[in-house]
């Protein structure tokens, strides 16, 4: 038996093609595999193993995801490979063959001068344990943790705490001098100074369309802009994880707003408008949003005024809380 790691190209036949996830495929519809020097670049493995006899040929086995991200390494920016996902058609094949695609991939990225290579994987589950099996026999693997992923969608858990919400907004808004505009992209030399003025003044950035590194278009729908005088002072950038899940993804408010009610109430806005419209919709027998069934936040706990929102507000109405471990292995120069 011969086995033969490849790179694959962004046309990869169905065979391949079953190893990734749909939100997997939707991405390589946007983001086409490229250059491993770039940032944002999708790189992909597949393994194949060949036997000398007719009846089986050649099968492929496992896919490896990977992207190039920015990570900071001994406090400077440097391009790393993250590996997004190793997946094997059975158990068996991944313990005998796993480790030897990341060593290939290991090197590759060693070889393509990257500051080293990335795993994230949940805490528990089948997944975690094969990732940490993967990278047991090498100790210069180092843990950092991770993001936590949230999953919201039974309504009639949510319903009830949205309410709550939208009243404590009120209760706190007062007098406050702030508006809520929907997110207008045509204005875009008004977010080109807002970036500019972010950035100088080590702010939150808010979505930035000429860097590479994002790989997600805010929904223009279901984003919002806080502004007051008419000048931007936070944001909810929002986006579709696939086509029924939406993401509240980048939240920020300008110091000395966080207390205003202005970070809940766009984040209210949103989910009313996003899953809590007059029609209803089940799946699986269960009450689910509409037009939108899912909504996800996926926070570090670094960014503590987010995780603390998730912790106190969203953990007991959750369907799933999974948190996550990043692994990494840093090449030495």
């Amino acid at each position: 038996m011969n086995v033969f790691i490849e790179r694959l190209d962004a046309s990869i036949d169905e065979e391949w093609f079953r190893f990734l996830s749909p939100l997997q495929r939707s991405c390589l519809d946007q983001i086409p595999v490229t250059d491993p020097n770039q940032e944002a670049s999708i790189l992909i493995w597949g393994v194949k193993i060949h036997k000398e006899t007719a009846k089986f040929g050649e099968v492929k086995c496992g896919v490896l995801v990977g992207k190039v991200i920015n990570s900071s390494v001994d406090n400077e920016s440097s391009l790393v490979l993250c590996v997004v996902s190793i997946v094997f058609v059975t158990p068996k094949v991944a313990s005998v063959l796993g480790p030897l695609l990341l060593q290939h991939v290991v090197e590759f990225a060693l070889d393509e001068g990257l500051a080293g290579v990335q795993i994230g994987c949940p805490q528990k589950g089948q997944y975690g344990d094969f990732v940490r099996q993967l990278i047991a026999s090498d100790g210069s693997w180092s843990k950092k943790p991770g993001k936590v992923v949230v999953r919201l969608s039974n309504i009639q858990r949510v319903g009830p705490l949205l309410t709550r919400l939208e009243k404590a907004v009120e209760r706190k808004k007062g007098s406050a001098q702030w508006v809520i505009e929907p997110y207008d992209p045509r204005d875009m030399e008004r977010w080109k100074d807002r970036i500019s003025f972010s950035k100088a003044h080590q702010l939150g950035v808010p979505w930035d369309p000429d860097d590479d590194s994002y790989d997600w278009e805010p929904s223009l729908l279901y984003s919002r802009v806080l502004k007051s005088q008419g000048e931007i002072i936070g944001w909810l950038m929002c986006h579709f994880l696939s086509e029924d899940t939406l993401r509240y993804g980048k939240l920020w408010v300008d110091p000395g707003w966080e207390q205003s009610g202005a970070p809940l109430a766009m984040l209210c806005d949103v989910m009313r408008s996003a899953h809590f419209q007059a029609t209803s919709s089940t799946k699986e027998g269960q009450a689910v949003g509409y037009p939108i069934p899912y909504g996800c936040f996926i926070s570090h706990p670094t960014n503590y005024n987010l995780h603390r929102l998730m912790t106190s507000k969203f953990k007991l109405v959750c369907d799933s809380w999974t948190e996550l471990e990043n692994y990494f292995r840093y090449f030495t120069k």
